[in-house]
């Protein structure tokens, strides 16, 4: 290690003759670190990009155009939804229906008639269950401990599978309201009932909380459950529950068609549904290759590299902010990887999709690309097209979203299937430049680039250290020699002084 010296013999400022000797010097040293900057700039840039690739792959995995059954979709409307309301699936066919309602479906309720108090105790409890419309029983165990109040009890018979809903309160029974035990079936519907399975069971349910039971050890409905009974187009039905499906179409009773006469309820292919989730999903496409046009197209200032540490000393924080913001513009400016991929997205987009012997073009549809060059490969919707097409032909426009299979010619896959493997292979080609946070720096070609850079600029650190040290030493020595002289001239002069 060499000794530095400040020129105290010479009176030079060595550090600092020595500092500007070494601004030349580490030149290439500071290229090095600005190139490295960009690199990791660039880099971040890709990255940023694939992030936002990635969030639309994966709007799309969840997006219901990427289903047949979508375009399918159903809408119905009820001439009287204070009566009864409806919802159409994919198999539901567009037609009219009159529906008249006699009766709507109702639970099963019991009601105890003789509680007078529960004694605390062990008691194991077992049922036979038959839900409405069914034939086979279920059997329902509940245990109760003798540190359960009465209020426990009623807890476990809610959370139990008896499949009721149980409570205690003061009922009128006619003459005043007296504490008493009653519960509901949670399923409507008529045949259900509650049996007590052993001699035990009947005991506890008549005995402590009241209920009476059949010889049989059913308990006693205070009112039996019933059916709703219905017609559409002229058959009489009978279902056990208030909301069930008929032919594609769920209905959902309120009330009976006594007062208000017949329902109408129309079915028809869902217009607007359809249309909005297409014009979701063309937004979102535009939003992603808006800012992948952004990038491709963004201005590039060469006369902006990054700064040095240097620099920066000698800058404020806003100025540093400004200058690093042109010098991070263009990083990706006609990029290849970015550049391929929205050009073979606007290719998925018009190339004719085949299927069941027929070609599809999505200008057909009412979608073009907007006249704007700047906005390359921005879709426009055409929405009455659009929607004339949903309504005349959805089948067609199901074909051109959603044909083929992973496997399937390029030819025959629609739109969807295009768009997300041309997103994959994008991908792909951005992360063998870029990589991602998971893969090494060995494993793309920008972090190889760096590591180079990383190498090249320690071997360059250590190098100036070597010529820092040598400037210095030379210096020391140029010092050591000037304070010989002095020493010397003021020994000469003490003597020619005598």
């Amino acid at each position: 290690m060499v000794t530095r010296i400040t020129g105290l013999a010479s009176g030079m400022d060595i550090d600092d003759i020595v500092s500007k000797l070494m601004q030349t010097e580490r030149a290439p040293l500071n290229k090095l670190t600005q190139k490295k900057q960009t690199l990791e700039w660039q880099r971040d840039s890709y990255r940023e990009v694939n992030s936002k690739i990635k969030e639309f792959q994966d709007y799309m995995s969840n997006n219901k155009l990427t289903y047949p059954s979508t375009f399918q979709s159903k809408t119905v409307s009820s001439s009287n939804e204070s009566v009864l309301t409806a919802t159409g699936t994919a198999s539901a066919a567009n037609s009219s229906s009159t529906i008249e309602v006699a009766s709507l479906a109702t639970a099963a309720t019991y009601k105890a008639n003789n509680y007078t108090g529960y004694t605390q105790g062990d008691y194991n409890l077992a049922f036979n269950v038959v839900s409405p419309g069914e034939t086979a029983a279920k059997t329902v165990n509940i245990s109760v401990t003798s540190a359960d109040t009465i209020d426990n009890v009623i807890s476990k018979l809610n959370s139990s599978d008896l499949g009721v809903s149980a409570f205690k309160d003061k009922i009128w029974n006619g003459t005043e309201y007296v504490e008493t035990i009653a519960f509901s079936s949670k399923a409507t519907g008529a045949g259900g009932s509650i049996q007590a399975a052993d001699s035990a069971t009947a005991d506890f349910m008549s005995g402590q909380l009241g209920f009476s039971l059949d010889t049989d050890n059913k308990i006693t409905a205070y009112k039996e459950g019933t059916n709703a009974k219905v017609t559409i187009n002229g058959f009489e039905m009978e279902k056990l529950s208030n909301n069930f499906t008929v032919n594609g179409v769920t209905y959902s009773i309120k009330n009976t068609t006594a007062a208000t006469g017949p329902v109408t309820t129309s079915v028809s292919t869902d217009v607007d549904g359809i249309y909005n989730q297409i014009k979701e999903f063309v937004n979102k496409y535009n939003e992603l290759v808006d800012s992948l046009n952004e990038k491709l197209k963004e201005e590039k200032y060469r006369d902006y590299a990054p700064l040095t540490s240097e620099q920066k000393e000698a800058m404020s924080d806003k100025e540093i902010e400004l200058w690093e913001e042109k010098a991070k513009s263009g990083l990706l400016k006609n990029d290849t990887s970015i550049s391929t991929g929205t050009n073979q997205m606007r290719t998925d987009f018009y190339s004719q999709v085949s299927a069941d012997g027929k070609t599809y073009q999505l200008t057909e549809f009412g979608i073009t690309t907007s006249g704007a060059y700047q906005m390359r490969g921005h879709l426009e919707i055409n929405e009455d097209k659009l929607k004339a097409k949903i309504q005349e032909d959805p089948q067609s426009v199901a074909a051109l979203f959603t044909s083929g299979s992973n496997s399937s010619a390029y030819s025959d896959k629609g739109i969807m299937k295009r768009i997300g493997d041309t997103l994959k292979s994008t991908v792909k080609s951005i992360e063998a430049k870029a990589g991602n946070s998971t893969m090494g720096t060995n494993d793309y070609s920008i972090g190889k680039n760096l590591n180079t850079i990383s190498t090249d600029i320690t071997k360059m650190q250590d190098r100036l250290t070597t010529i820092e040290n040598r400037y210095y030493s030379k210096f020391s020595a140029m010092d050591s020699a000037i304070q010989k002289m002095n020493e010397q001239s003021s020994y000469l002069s003490q003597l020619l002084a005598q």
